[in-house]
């Protein structure tokens, strides 16, 4: 029985994983003069980097209530967008929980081009040495640009001819 209870236990423990990754797609929109923003993540990887600040208990009915407000503060301090010499802000859309991933959404208005966006992403860097955060930069009728940030990387400018 003592077996039993233990195996059910350990099943109920998220797996450690061999590697940290996330994926930040950043699409320009003409038409609407903005960029969507979409951030995908391991979610126990992103409520083990703000334990110290709650558990976050994403998709459960005990989700901290600030949840939303805390991985908003969070992506503040690891994400920079930088364009035409200022810093871009964005507004909280939403995110969604699909099995163990994260998906944030956010935006920036008022780009009428994402051509030299200056963007700087270390995401779950201060907690995982080995955490690669991938971005790619989509526009109309551009080549979609991509950029892997390890620990150390500094700002990368998307540039198209």
């Amino acid at each position: 029985m003592k077996t039993a209870l233990l195996s059910l236990g350990l099943m109920l423990v998220p797996a450690p994983h061999d590697f940290f990754v996330s994926i930040l797609t950043i699409r320009h929109k003409p038409e609407t003069q903005t960029l969507d923003l979409t951030w995908r993540m391991t979610a126990h990887d992103i409520e083990h980097a703000l334990n110290t600040r709650g558990e976050l208990k994403l998709g459960s009915a005990n989700e901290h209530p600030k949840a939303d407000s805390l991985l908003n503060r969070y992506f503040m301090g690891h994400l920079t967008l930088f364009h035409e010499d200022r810093q871009l802000a964005w507004k909280w859309v939403g995110k969604e929980l699909d099995g163990e991933t994260l998906y944030s959404y956010l935006q920036v208005e008022g780009v009428y081009t994402p051509n030299d966006l200056i963007v700087s992403n270390t995401l779950l860097q201060d907690v995982f040495g080995e955490q690669q955060n991938l971005v790619h930069v989509e526009g109309d009728k551009m080549p979609t640009r991509s950029h892997t940030f390890v620990r150390g990387s500094g700002g990368y400018t998307f540039t198209w001819p």
